[in-house]
C-alpha cells in the first residue's frame, strides 16, 4: 500500500467565474447593466442653427446599451425618486442623467476596428483601450431568457438619457438584460476611466 507521502498531489478543479447575472426588476439600476430598446432623442442641428419653435428631435434607438454611471449614485437616486413622500428628497439626491456606452454586434465592432496585424485579436482580448468585448450572455444570464450573442463596446460612443426617462422607457418598451459581475464589472469601468483620463504625450520618450 502506497503510503500517503507518495501520492500525487492532484489538480483542483477549474474554477468557474460567473460573468454575467440578470437584471432584478424592481430594483436600482446597475453599473455594466445592458439595456435593450434605449431612445436617445436629440435635438436636430438644423432646428438648434435656425432656433425653431417648436424643436425638432431625432430619436436613435440603442438596440443594445450598457450603463456606465456609478453603482452608489444609481442607488441613492433609486430610493430617493421612488420614496413615499417624494417632495420632500433632497434635489442632490437625484441623478439628473444616466450615463451609458452604445452596444455594437461583433460585425459592427469589426468593421468600425481599423485594419492592422493583430489588431482584432486585441480587441477580443481587451487589450485595445478604445475597445472592450464581451463574450455571449446565456439564456439564464439574461432577465427575458433569451440570451444575448458577443458584442463590444466602443469607447467614443457613450451618451446620456434624463434619469426619469429611461425609468419611464423601462415602463414602455425598453427591458433590462442582465449586468456584468466582479471582477468583470470592475475591469470594463476602469477601463471606460482609463480611456476617458489618457494623456497624449506630444512625442515618445527617447530611447537613446
Amino acid at each position: 500500500m502506497a503510503s500517503a507521502s507518495s501520492e500525487k498531489p492532484t489538480e483542483p478543479p477549474p474554477l468557474v467565474q460567473r460573468v454575467y447575472a440578470p437584471s432584478v426588476v424592481g430594483q436600482p439600476l446597475r453599473q455594466t447593466e445592458i439595456l435593450s430598446n434605449v431612445i436617445e432623442i436629440r435635438q436636430t442641428l438644423d432646428s438648434f442653427q435656425s432656433q425653431a419653435e417648436p424643436a425638432e428631435n431625432e430619436r436613435i434607438t440603442h438596440p443594445l446599451a450598457l450603463i456606465i454611471t456609478q453603482d452608489c449614485d444609481l442607488e441613492q437616486d433609486f430610493f430617493a425618486r421612488f420614496a413615499a413622500s417624494p417632495a420632500e428628497v433632497p434635489p442632490e439626491r437625484l441623478l439628473p442623467n444616466v450615463l451609458l456606452c452604445a452596444v455594437a454586434t461583433v460585425q459592427e465592432l469589426m468593421a468600425r476596428t481599423p485594419k492592422g496585424h493583430d489588431i482584432w485579436k486585441r480587441v477580443q482580448e481587451n487589450r485595445d483601450e478604445r475597445y472592450h468585448f464581451l463574450q455571449r450572455v446565456e439564456p439564464s444570464e439574461d432577465a427575458l431568457g433569451k440570451g444575448l450573442s458577443p458584442m463590444g463596446i466602443d469607447f467614443k460612443r457613450y451618451f446620456t438619457v434624463p434619469t426619469d426617462e429611461l425609468y419611464a422607457q423601462l415602463q414602455l418598451g425598453a427591458n433590462r438584460r442582465g449586468r456584468l459581475a466582479g471582477p468583470y464589472l470592475e475591469h470594463l469601468s476602469s477601463r471606460f476611466a482609463y480611456f476617458l483620463s489618457r494623456v497624449a504625450l506630444p512625442r515618445p520618450h527617447e530611447t537613446g
